[in-house]
């Protein structure tokens, strides 16, 4: 593979990253294995990622760094891959319950991961007394957004229960030859070249960009209601919350599934959309928290929420997503107004990102990024600045469509797919959901500091669920 400079926003993530803020996503898979003497899930796994990485190539991407840190850093791909030492396995002590499962995914979310190798994991996890098995997964997001992840994702799962076959010492050296660049330690002169492209390519970019934003610039000093005016009516500040502080390293990890179709329903009684419903049972979930914590505001708190900026038909392996304010209307005590006023600020929003899609920046010169970017990141960390400077968001959420049909991995069923998030310094709360097989599954991570038990905020997103369906126009 050549040498591949990673645009400004992948790099970002990066050097955004420190031991109280790792940059990784992932996701807690539970499974059901086949009744097949012999089956074991985690030899099962690794059969199946040595005989898939054709179509994973983002798995064998390592870091190399631009000589002297001159540019962002670029993707090689290593000579080898040690498959026993991303794909672990552990076992959870007696009895197994989902409280110990959910602990130690918290655990090792909060663990970085090594830069020396690809920068991944997945970790199967034995001994729930349920009798599942669970798979917990992190990549860097640097690598990849959401969809990117889908995208990785489908890559390694079946519509069908298929156990992959090992493959023998020998055919496994030939696919290894045949697959894997052989690029252990790129020439000075190789990386330089590729530095000095991207980020002339970047700067080149960069300039063919400004003739169309001075002229944006202009209509919008000329014109009411133009642009600049409606950036400006856009962007909200958020009040203060308990979420907006500096984190330490540690992440608790809760979980919560509904019926997609309950929602469904309750986002057709009252003429909504399932996001809006989505959105007004995190309401309900975060006012009950605050509300506890003595710290509900008297205004709207907001979220901040990933939009795609990616193309229909995209499966690149990188990022290609920005953020959107919401208000969220943790003040109001009513549930259906709640979801009233949700169904208006998200009209609002996606007219705003249609209008601004194309002018959100991915990517930015590298020219010694790895040097500035980063000390403004640890400057950022340092001087607390999420507490110094008034919040744009209390808390983030998203939402990702993820596959309706029962998917198979190694020839176990999945049941259950939630993801694993990331929260930051003045965002110490992430709750994340998507939609599998007729369930929306929640995966709530928070600094374990600021929010150590997200369980509670997950129970309160079903007990919303409930009120809503009492409060549908049917049921008055």
């Amino acid at each position: 593979m050549r040498l591949r400079a990673l645009s400004g926003l992948d790099a970002s993530f990066l050097y955004l990253e420190s031991p109280q803020m790792p940059m990784h996503v992932g996701s807690l898979m539970l499974l059901t294995t086949p009744r097949k003497r012999g089956y074991d899930f985690h030899a099962a796994v690794l059969n199946l990622v040595s005989e898939r990485l054709p179509k994973a190539r983002a798995l064998k991407r390592k870091l190399i760094d631009a000589p002297l840190e001159l540019a962002h850093p670029m993707w090689g791909e290593v000579a080898e891959l040690d498959l026993a030492e991303h794909i672990r396995r552990e076992r959870l002590p007696s009895p197994g319950s989902e409280a110990q499962l959910l602990r130690r995914v918290g655990e090792l979310h909060a663990e970085l991961l090594p830069r020396d190798r690809p920068l991944w994991r997945l970790v199967v996890i034995e001994g729930l007394a349920s009798g599942e098995i669970a798979l917990y997964s992190k990549i860097h997001h640097a690598l990849l957004d959401g969809q990117g992840g889908i995208a990785l994702a489908t890559a390694l799962l079946d519509l069908e229960s298929k156990i992959p076959k090992p493959a023998s010492a020998r055919a496994q050296a030939q696919k290894a030859e045949a697959m894997i660049s052989k690029i252990k330690a790129p020439a000075a002169a190789g990386r330089t070249g590729t530095a000095v492209r991207a980020t002339a390519s970047q700067f080149a970019k960069l300039i063919r960009a400004l003739p169309a934003t001075f002229k944006m610039a202009r209509k919008g000093l000329s014109e009411a209601g133009s642009l600049l005016g409606k950036l400006r009516d856009s962007v909200l500040l958020a009040p203060r919350t308990p979420f907006n502080v500096n984190i330490e390293g540690g992440r608790a990890f809760a979980i919560a599934s509904v019926e997609i179709g309950r929602v469904k329903a309750v986002a057709k009684a009252f003429g909504v959309s399932l996001n809006d419903v989505v959105l007004a049972m995190v309401a309900h979930a975060v006012r009950e928290h605050l509300r506890k914590a003595k710290a509900l505001p008297e205004e709207a708190t907001v979220i901040a929420m990933p939009i795609s900026l990616r193309s229909s038909g995209d499966t690149e392996s990188n990022n290609q997503v920005s953020m959107a304010q919401c208000a969220l209307p943790t003040h109001l005590s009513n549930p259906v107004e709640r979801l009233r006023a949700i169904h208006v600020a998200t009209s609002a929003i996606k007219s705003r990102v249609a209008a601004f899609k194309d002018l959100i920046p991915t990517d930015y010169p590298g020219l010694a990024a790895p040097i500035w970017a980063a000390g403004l990141s640890r400057l950022w960390a340092r001087g607390r600045i999420s507490e110094r400077l008034p919040p744009l968001a209390n808390l983030v959420v998203s939402n990702v469509p993820g596959p309706p049909m029962q998917l198979f991995l190694a020839g176990a069923q999945l049941k259950h797919y939630y993801p694993v998030s990331i929260v930051t310094h003045g965002l110490a709360l992430n709750i994340t959901l998507q939609s599998y097989c007729g369930f929306l599954d929640f995966g709530l991570i928070s600094a374990k500091d600021v929010v150590p038990r997200p369980d509670t905020l997950a129970r309160a997103l079903v007990k919303a669920l409930e009120a809503l369906e009492a409060s549908t126009p049917t049921n008055d």
